[in-house]
Formats: C-alpha cells, structure tokens, sequence
C-alpha cells in the first residue's frame, strides 16, 4: 500500500501538541511529500537539472576543453537517477509496485549520490584522478549500500513500520551530513568558480539533514518514509546547481573590462583582436596557414572555421559551372575530434551548395526547407542528423569555385546574421590557404594548380574558337 502521509496522524498532521503553530510547517511537509505536490517537488528537481546538462553540455561541443564536460556528466547521472525515482514513485501511488518496501532506501541513495555528484562536478579538474577515485568509490559504497538496505527493509516495510525515526534512517542521514560537511570544507579550501553559490547550495541540504537527523533522536515528527525537509532544501538545492553551472559557461564567453581600463575598451566588433579569444581556438585559427599538404590544410581549415563558429561539424566544398558533381573536398567532425573524408554528391542532390556557389552569396539550409539535403549530407558524415547548416562561397579567380560549410550543434536553433558575418570574414582567409598550399604543393612539372587552371580555360576557349571556324568552313563548302 502506497505510504504518501509524512507525518504518523492521519493527513499527515504533526504531533498534536505542537497546535496551531506548526500550520505552516504541516502544510509545508504536506506539499512536498504527498500528491499532486510530491510530484511537483519530481518536475522542479528533472526540470533543474535538465537545464543544467544543456547548458554544460552545449558549452562542451562548443570547447570540449572547457571542463563542462564534468559538470554535464554530472547533471545527467543526477537526471538519471531521480527519473528513475520519479518513475517509481509514479508506479508506487498508482500501486503497481509497493512503495513501502522499495522507495525508503532507494530515496535516500539516490539523495546521497546526488549530493556526490553535484560536489565532484564542481571541485574536480580534468586529470584529477583523486577526486574521479574518491566519486568511483563513494558510488560503488552507495550502490551496495542501497542492497543491503532494500534486501534488510523489506521485512520491516511490509509490517507497515515507518522508514523515518527508524535505525535504517539514521544510518543514511549520518553519512550525508559527513559528506556535505566533506564538501563545505572543500569549497573552503579549494574555492572553486562560484564557490560562495556552492557553499549556500550545500549549506541547505546540511541544515535539512541535521533538522531531519535531530528530530528523529529527540521529538520524532515525521512518519512514512519521506524526508521532507530534505526534499525543501533540494527544491532549492538543484535550481542554485542549474544558476551554478550557467554562471560557469556564462563567465567563459564574455570579457570583464576593468573600470580605470574602460574608456579604453574597444567594442569587440570594432576590435582586431578579440580580447575573448581562447587559446584553444587562437591555437586552430593559427594552425589553418601552417599545414603546407592539401589533405592537412582541408583538416585545420575545417577545425579552425567550426571552432570560430561553435559548429559541429566542417566541410569545405568545389564544384564548376557545367559539371553534373558536386565535390567535397573533406572536413573536420569537432564533436567527434576526427577529420571527415570527402565525398561527391550529384549537383541536383546538393542544390544549396550549388546555387551557394553559383550566386556567390551565403545562405542558411533549414530542416524545415531543405531536409532531403540535410539527411543526405547527415548520412555521408555518419550522422543521424545534422543541425542547420550555414554556407559561405570562396573568392575566386578561377573556372572551379569552393565554399565553406557548418553545421549547427543544435538541430532547432538557427544561425545568426552575426554568424553569416563571421564565416564571410573567415572566407577571403580561407581561400588564400588554399591558394597558397595548392600553388605551393605543384602538379607535374612543377606548375601549380593555378596556372593549370588557366591553361585549362585558354585551351577550352581555343577549342570553341577552332569549333567556330570549322562550322564556318564547313558551311562554305
């Protein structure tokens, strides 16, 4: 039989002698530990932490150097496991599954590897393999734990005794205050990015924890099996992780001016030099004009370009008027960090590269208004699907033009005109590579690709010149 009381008196009610001054207080425990509220306390917790892996997650594909891989791994396993609870505590009010025997350790678990989750993504470094230990330990602790409990409760839950006050509830918040008074320490200590946020953010569930935890030893007021001041503090906890993690990515993609320097400041369009530029992308721009092979300028170019834009994928594109093809040249796949080897497409398979080229403007190919070509190109690169994707032509002195494409790592959002402004600053740069490495690598006896070019285009016009007179001749005879 389902247990969503939290009190031992019926609805939920605290000890009758408390009275009317613990109104508040009932109607506070009531709401986070019986339906429809319970399931609202559910939906805030999914939806923090959604919003959080989206957020470290995007900063991640953009600049997988960044360290928000940590904290979107974190905010998904945490996403994870309370969904997984959430289900439970669904099947268990509608009584598919007894939530008396199930729910009490499994809640506590998931609450103890939440908090552990949450500290590590946020003291942790890429490479410290301590705290990856320490994170490795403690869930392989929790999930053995959780065993024993659910296999050492399942008698006692099926008598109908309340989890809360018991032996086996004490034994979960004891270790809880030890790690969040592990994790303060540590803020204290190590003094993180956001560290003062970080603290308030484990302060509240330490508060909850001792609250629940002295209770339980002196004047029991909670029955069933939910901590409800547990649940009060994550519904504070889990949004502060989600402000936490923005503040993060926010702090990596803008510049702080400081004031005796403002009137100085250069707005960043107006700029030369872009005073956010991160030495990981300074390092891919810089890598584009160093590679002297044609195969290797293709790979920098794409990387350097998918890098300045925040795209996920790169390719680089040529095709001549009257040819019935479509050739990419190859690409850099920056999600994935391997290069993308190049492929042929039949002219009427890729029309928005080919009028991109044709009418030597940039343009946006949408899923809404170009999905058959989108599809194709995901299915080349070995996607399942590729964001919209912005392409920009290459000048060009030549009969074979190039031009330049990237995808967008999100599928429902849009390039922005500031984007489109970018790739075309990026274009003249990018063709003057791969002028160079062409001219420079040579073909035959030592004549570039230029010059053949040229070579090509006079023969052509000679062969129509001869066609013309041969008609001529031809006619007169």
């Amino acid at each position: 039989m389902p247990t969503t009381a939290p009190l031992a008196a019926p609805r939920g009610a605290i000890i009758a002698s408390h009275g009317a001054r613990m109104l508040i207080l009932k109607e506070a425990i009531a709401l986070v530990s019986a339906p429809p509220g319970s399931f609202v306390y559910h939906i805030i917790g999914l939806f923090a932490l959604e919003a959080a892996l989206a957020v470290a997650l995007g900063q991640h594909r953009r600049d997988p150097d960044s360290g928000a891989g940590r904290l979107a791994l974190a905010a998904g396993l945490a996403l994870l496991l309370r969904l997984l609870l959430a289900l439970l505590a669904g099947l268990g009010a509608a009584g598919v599954v007894s939530d008396d025997t199930l729910l009490p350790p499994l809640d506590r678990a998931v609450s103890l590897a939440t908090l552990l989750l949450l500290g590590w993504a946020l003291l942790s470094l890429p490479g410290e393999t301590l705290a990856d230990a320490a994170l490795i330990g403690g869930s392989i602790v929790i999930v053995v734990g959780a065993l024993v409990a659910l296999v050492l409760w399942q008698p006692l839950g099926a008598l109908g005794v309340d989890f809360n006050n018991s032996t086996h509830d004490l034994l979960w918040a004891a270790p809880q205050v030890g790690v969040l008074l592990a994790l303060l320490a540590l803020m204290l200590w190590r003094r993180p990015e956001e560290w003062g946020m970080a603290i308030g953010m484990f302060t509240l569930p330490l508060l909850a924890t001792l609250v629940h935890l002295g209770l339980a030893l002196r004047a029991p007021v909670l029955g069933g099996h939910i901590s409800a001041f547990t649940r009060m503090a994550d519904l504070a906890m889990l949004p502060m992780f989600a402000v936490v993690v923005y503040r993060r990515v926010l702090r990596q993609a803008i510049v702080v001016v400081e004031s005796d320097r403002a009137a100085a400041f250069i707005p960043l369009l107006e700029s030369p030099v872009d005073p956010g530029l991160s030495p990981d992308l300074a390092g891919a721009l810089a890598a584009m004009g160093v590679e002297t092979d044609q195969t290797g300028a293709i790979e920098a170019i794409s990387r350097g370009v998918g890098r300045a834009l925040g795209a996920e994928i790169a390719l680089l594109w040529e095709f001549a008027p009257g040819d019935e093809a479509v050739t990419c040249l190859g690409g850099y796949d920056l999600s994935r960090q391997r290069r993308v080897v190049g492929f042929t497409l039949a002219a009427n398979q890729a029309e928005g590269v080919r009028t991109t080229i044709q009418k030597n403007r940039a343009q946006q190919l949408r899923p809404a208004a170009n999905g058959d070509e989108l599809r194709l190109l995901a299915d080349q690169v070995g996607l399942q699907y590729v964001g919209p994707a912005l392409l920009a032509p290459l000048p060009s002195e030549l009969e074979t033009h190039r031009a330049v494409m990237v995808f967008s790592p999100d599928a429902l959002s849009d390039w922005k005109d500031d984007d489109d402004q970018l790739l075309l600053a990026l274009a003249a740069p990018v063709a003057r590579v791969l002028r160079n490495v062409i001219a420079d690598s040579g073909i035959g006896h030592g004549e570039s690709a230029a010059e053949l070019q040229r070579q090509i285009v006079a023969l052509r016009r000679e062969r129509d010149r001869l066609g013309e007179r041969l008609n001529v001749l031809g006619n007169r005879g």
